[in-house]
């Protein structure tokens, strides 16, 4: 990795060798350090070198095994989590991987071991706010089977809501709504209780959802507005009566954040602001707030059942099954983007990024497992199912 240009790699997915399991018969190789102190030192400077070459936006999943040692679990992979986060990486999530054909163990007094760790981290900005990532868990959703039966649309315009508001409330007037819910509204949160309820509200909410190019032109339109009109954030905090929000209004970092519609309008006034952005800024509708199911689908959970798989004619003893380096992929990975896996094995997560048509970058010590990863990545065509 030493020889990789700094931020180079969109996603790193890989499952480095345990903990005194396995010989590679390779010199310099991971695992066989003589004490769990040393192996643990030993990955995390691979999890400092695996920080240099990612993208600020990239993610790491890391899949690690434990090992017990005088009848006692080690906890190596809570032990290695937690060196890591001491070292600029946040964990974002600690996903069970469940493998419903796991091996037979011969145990007689302890439960036998059914699934593996699979850490999810994400770079530390080391500031106030958390590191934006690359993310669209929007493709593996589980996608719903049945519609929502509120019989009143997601959105609506200012001018449609008062005419439905009669509608609105005779049919919460109609519903039997008990409890610590009762004329709740909007507060009924997402609890399975509050999503038995069936009174419905909406919520005036500005209408259009801003990229983040442009938020920031908005914000360097304020800027560059107040600083013309010689005012600073503080004087606009004893104009609008605030205490330290203005602030964020003429801020270009993540720290940002956009007046309402109503200090907009203000600002307008105040600051002189031409019609540049009223329509994002200014135009507005109404939201359903009732509780209900996300249209897209249920959000996927953090327990994966994935089956081991052995594939004919390759000859490697710990090998990925292709379905979880897929899940990660496709929702974590961009389509121009590279994965790369620096335990490459027999070559899976390559094989995952190929058929979805991503670049990989695969590293493996092992010159036997290197010949099998050629001839796998040969024989799957671009895009093919693996």
């Amino acid at each position: 990795m030493k020889t990789l240009p700094e931020k180079s790699v969109d996603v790193i997915i890989t499952s480095p060798p345990y903990f005194q399991q396995r010989d590679y018969q390779v010199e310099g190789q991971i695992g066989n350090e003589s004490t769990l102190e040393d192996y643990v030192k030993m990955m995390t400077e691979w999890g400092s070198e695996c920080h240099r070459v990612l993208k600020d936006t990239g993610s790491l999943f890391l899949n690690i095994g434990d090992k017990y040692d005088k009848k006692g679990l080690l906890m190596i992979p809570e032990r290695l989590s937690i060196a890591l986060c001491s070292t600029g990486w946040i964990l974002r999530n600690k996903i069970v991987w469940y493998k419903p054909n796991h091996m037979p163990s011969s145990v007689r007094d302890r439960f036998c071991s059914t699934w593996e760790p699979v850490y999810f981290f994400t770079k530390n900005s080391e500031k106030y706010y958390s590191q934006e990532y690359y993310c669209d868990l929007d493709s593996l959703r589980e996608k719903p089977t049945t519609q929502s039966k509120v019989p009143f649309p997601r959105t609506i315009s200012l001018e449609e809501y008062e005419e439905i508001l009669p509608k609105l409330s005779e049919y919460n007037a109609n519903k039997k709504t008990t409890g610590k819910f009762r004329n709740a509204g909007i507060n009924k949160g997402a609890s399975p209780g509050a999503r038995q309820q069936s009174d419905i509200s909406y919520s005036k909410m500005r209408k259009h959802e801003l990229t983040d190019a442009e938020e920031i032109e908005i914000h360097k339109y304020l800027k560059d507005s107040a600083k013309a009109k010689k005012t600073s954030a503080k004087k606009l905090d004893e104009f609008f009566g605030y205490k330290s929000k203005a602030g964020h209004w003429l801020r270009l970092d993540h720290g940002r954040s956009l007046p309402s519609v109503e200090d907009y309008r203000k600002l307008q006034e105040h600051l002189e602001l031409d019609d540049r952005f009223n329509r994002q800024m200014l135009e507005e509708h109404y939201v359903l707030q009732s509780v209900q199911n996300n249209p897209k689908g249920k959000a996927p959970e953090d327990v994966w059942t994935i089956p081991l798989t052995h594939e004919k004619g390759v000859q490697h003893f710990a090998m990925f099954p292709i379905e979880l380096p897929l899940k990660i992929i496709s929702a974590f990975c961009p389509s121009d983007g590279v994965v790369m896996d620096p335990f490459a094995g027999s070559g899976t997560t390559g094989l995952a990024a190929k058929s979805l048509r991503r670049s990989s970058l695969l590293i493996e010590l092992n010159p036997e497992f290197v010949e099998l990863i050629q001839k796998r990545m040969s024989e799957c065509p671009t895009g093919a199912d693996p």
